[in-house]
């Protein structure tokens, strides 16, 4: 998008006031009085679980479609970088803004099984909080190699909100034989354009989350991404490739500014402290899928997410830096009464066209996470909506592979004898059911 491809970048509830003074009048009654009086009061926390939260109002979400296109046809980057960010600062406010171990906004939404679920019963209400992780589609789209092979260890997780789930369910896309019930459905002369399922609504969005694991003792190093030279085509850019570490000591909230240590093979890498990231700790089932001891931690190193505001999506990525308020990718973030935390450690890049604005050799638009699209032969050159332009329900299955950019035409042979799925890959890869 500029002269380089990018540069990178528990659930606890508040504890519940139990303690009453036994020495109270009435005893044993007084006690149980006092408790139910804590809970019309507030001071005692309810059972544990966390109902689905929308993006709050006042940050920008939805935008007015017709403001969006608008700077789209200017080529406007300040303001389409900008709405990007407002939606980012909803999405990571806190569901309780005084409790520092509250979930982020986005953590309250719905995970791939409960929008793809085969299942017809509907959780309403309290629900508990699910990180389902799993090796990252891309890495093994149709049963191939499993990211270990490559040397590499991030897990990532999708989330959906109400929009996305209530119209998928609805259509019921989700199901096999719903999608080939329509696949099937297409009289011969149907034009490709029109070989789709219904529009999603303008409100549906939908995120894609990348973890790293760091151990509870010592120091763990975690691959940064920096700035390389565009080129035509590439080769892949695996995180173990990255010519950068830092080390994250999950001892320390703060870290003194440029503390240095010696990793494996990296020697003079900055230190930082796990605070620095979004976190969880991870349980023994989470613990096994990574190779790791209970207790560990995850880190959130990268995230895509996607909105429907405009008819072919709004796209906005981001990865974890240590240097976060330097370089392209890092203008226009909001100040610091929006975007908080180690939510500003994130640097950001977007798309809203396949083509615009090119590259400064003249080549289609190219956006990608260095924590996804780094991966593959050439994936520095990608861009996500070109990736997602061509996401279709067929069988045998679609892949999305190979890395293309700019705008598939009509005519593209992938689009005949299969359905265009609104540029959702989760709709096949993950339902299909």
């Amino acid at each position: 998008m500029h002269d380089h491809p990018l540069e990178t970048h528990s659930l606890q509830r508040f504890e519940a006031r139990k303690e009453e003074d036994d020495e109270m009048s009435g005893g044993r009654i007084a006690t149980v009085f006092a408790i139910c009086t804590s809970l019309l009061l507030g001071n005692l926390a309810l059972p544990q679980g966390l109902s689905y939260t929308p993006v709050p109002s006042g940050f920008d979400f939805p935008a007015d479609e017709r403001v969006l296109l608008d700077a789209v046809s200017r080529g406007d980057e300040e303001q389409l970088r900008t709405h990007a960010w407002t939606v980012f600062a909803g999405l990571t406010q806190k569901t309780r803004q005084n409790d520092p171990n509250s979930e982020a906004v986005w953590e309250t939404w719905y995970t791939g099984d409960e929008v793809f679920s085969a299942e017809t019963g509907v959780q309403k209400g309290l629900r508990s909080l699910k990180r389902d992780l799993v090796a990252p589609r891309q890495f093994s789209p149709h049963g191939g190699a499993h990211l270990k092979a490559a040397g590499e260890s991030q897990l990532s997780s999708t989330l959906f909100n109400q929009e996305l789930k209530d119209h998928t369910r609805s259509e019921k896309l989700q199901l096999h034989r719903t999608m080939k019930a329509i696949n099937d459905g297409w009289p011969a002369q149907t034009p490709v354009e029109n070989r789709k399922v219904k529009d999603y609504p303008r409100g549906a969005m939908s995120l894609k989350l990348v973890w790293m694991p760091v151990a509870k003792n010592g120091m763990t190093a975690i691959p940064t991404w920096d700035e390389m030279p565009v080129t035509d085509v590439a080769g892949a850019f695996p995180p173990s490739s990255w010519k950068r570490r830092v080390a994250v000591d999950p001892s320390r909230s703060s870290v003194p500014e440029g503390e240095l240590t010696d990793l494996p093979g990296f020697p003079g890498s900055r230190v930082v402290p796990l605070t620095a990231f979004h976190h969880f700790k991870l349980d023994a089932e989470q613990a096994a899928r990574f190779g790791r001891d209970e207790g560990d931690y995850a880190v959130l190193v990268g995230m895509h997410y996607t909105t429907k505001e405009i008819p072919n999506w709004f796209w906005a990525t981001f990865w974890w830096h240590d240097r976060p308020n330097d370089g392209p990718y890092a203008a226009d973030r909001l100040d610091d009464t929006k975007i908080r935390g180690p939510w500003r450690n994130y640097l950001m890049d977007i798309a809203y066209d396949m083509d615009l604005p090119k590259e400064t050799n003249g080549t289609p638009n190219a956006v990608f996470n260095p924590w996804l699209e780094a991966h593959f032969e050439n994936g520095v050159n990608s861009n996500c909506m070109t990736c997602h332009q061509r996401a279709i329900w067929t069988e045998p299955d679609a892949t999305f592979l190979p890395i293309t950019r700019g705008a598939a035409p009509a005519n593209d042979p992938i689009f005949r004898n299969s359905t265009k799925v609104d540029f959702l890959w989760s709709l096949p890869l993950e339902g299909n059911n």
